[in-house]
């Protein structure tokens, strides 16, 4: 009798605590921040959201010595976390997170999802579900640069629907594992540049095979980590002929790799990324016919260019509120896998050879507020001669543009 009673105290237990978990409500905490910069440009650039997004500076021209200045609040962002009950065992939590960037710069100023996800988190393992960085960001390593976009054209930027599987082998040591689907980073195309790009990520989603990626991340956040990532994504350009559409797709390849030692108040890292098309990322790259299929109507395929970038960065802490750093990076065009039909060609800076950028910064932090000052120099290397049958130039002239930041931002 006295076993049974023991028992019966045991399931009674086990049932409060299950029913207690289930009606565990979920802790929501809000965050964000108010942002405020100035931006002046002594020269005309490639630009998106009034100037926001810096690309890199246009060709030479009669019009482009003009100085040009901007002041902005639109970066301004609102999130929420949530963290649920124990759901199969692993923690569950959620996100969303939001700006004013907009999705184009046909809807700059209104509010757009950065992220929105849900996540269960066990020992070992975490499963992702929802928008998040896309791997080849990677936000264990990206420039902490004052101007919007983490240096985006040479760190890659993205963020994309996903399914993520995340598992450490050891403490030190994650492998992860994500298939994703393209939203407002999209690749460019024949239908990127049209209403806004909002038929781009058609592209993707027709090719009916999600972008792959795996990664693999070792060591601990102070002191020394080391990274790859590596991926394969398929595009159905779906380009209209005299005769219906054309289905062919084209596969392309993405590799970065990735380091940051941390110590005291000094930090440093680098990224190498390398890949074709890449203009999904913020960054050069495209595609375009094969040279080979010019007369053919229907039945034509693709080659893509070939990108490669590297940046490096260096911060340092004199004391709790102020830091120093800078930025250094270079990306170019390694010109088309296959030879190239030019009047055919779908990219971002296809008529740039290479680009250049170093940016010193300064950062106060006090209380909420956070003060920074940032000067950036932007090289762009033009093509003036006609690119051979693969793209590339052989003859090139320089743009420069000097960009200043002030900027304010106040969290909570």
């Amino acid at each position: 009798m006295r076993n049974h009673i023991v028992l019966f105290l045991i399931f009674a237990s086990l049932f409060n605590l299950a029913k207690a978990q289930e009606n565990e409500k979920p802790v929501v905490k809000w965050y964000g921040y108010i942002n405020y910069e100035s931006i002046f440009d002594s020269y005309e650039s490639v630009t998106t959201r009034d100037a926001e997004l810096y690309l890199f500076p246009s060709r030479k021209g009669d019009n482009n010595t003009n100085g040009q200045l901007e002041m902005l609040a639109l970066q301004s962002r609102l999130g929420v976390n949530v963290k649920g009950p124990m759901v199969l065992g692993a923690q569950s939590s959620g996100k969303i997170e939001g700006d004013f960037f907009g999705t184009s710069e046909d809807y700059k100023n209104l509010f757009r999802i950065r992220h929105a996800f849900m996540k269960l988190k066990w020992d070992k393992a975490s499963l992702l579900m929802g928008q998040y960085w896309h791997p080849m960001f990677g936000p264990e390593v990206f420039p902490r640069v004052v101007a919007f976009g983490a240096a985006a054209i040479y760190n890659p930027l993205n963020r994309a629907p996903q399914i993520r599987f995340d598992y450490n082998l050891t403490p030190g040591f994650r492998a992860t594992f994500a298939a994703l689907g393209h939203g407002y980073h999209f690749s460019k195309g024949p239908t990127s540049d049209i209403n806004g790009g909002i038929d781009a990520s058609d592209d993707q989603r027709d090719a009916a095979v999600p972008d792959m990626q795996v990664q693999l991340l070792a060591g601990k956040k102070k002191g020394f980590q080391v990274g790859i990532t590596a991926g394969y994504m398929m595009l159905e350009p779906r380009v209209e002929t005299n005769d219906g559409l054309n289905d062919n797709t084209i596969g392309t390849y993405n590799f970065n790799a990735f380091a940051k030692y941390s110590t005291g108040r000094f930090t440093a890292q680098a990224k190498f990324s390398y890949g074709q098309n890449m203009s999904q990322y913020v960054m050069l790259g495209g595609y375009g016919r094969l040279l080979s299929d010019t007369l053919e109507v229907n039945d034509f395929g693709y080659t893509p260019y070939k990108i490669f970038s590297v940046w490096g960065e260096l911060a340092y802490k004199p004391n709790d509120n102020l830091q120093v750093g800078i930025f250094g990076g270079l990306t170019g065009n390694l010109g088309t896998e296959e030879k190239v039909d030019l009047d055919n060609t779908y990219t971002r800076g296809g008529s740039i050879s290479q680009l250049l950028r170093v940016s010193p910064r300064i950062t106060y932090t006090i209380n909420h507020f956070r003060f920074g000052f940032e000067y950036i120099y932007n090289a762009a290397d033009y093509g003036t001669d006609d690119p051979d049958e693969y793209g590339v130039f052989d003859e090139t002239e320089q743009s420069v543009n000097h960009r200043i930041i002030l900027a304010a931002r106040y969290f909570f």
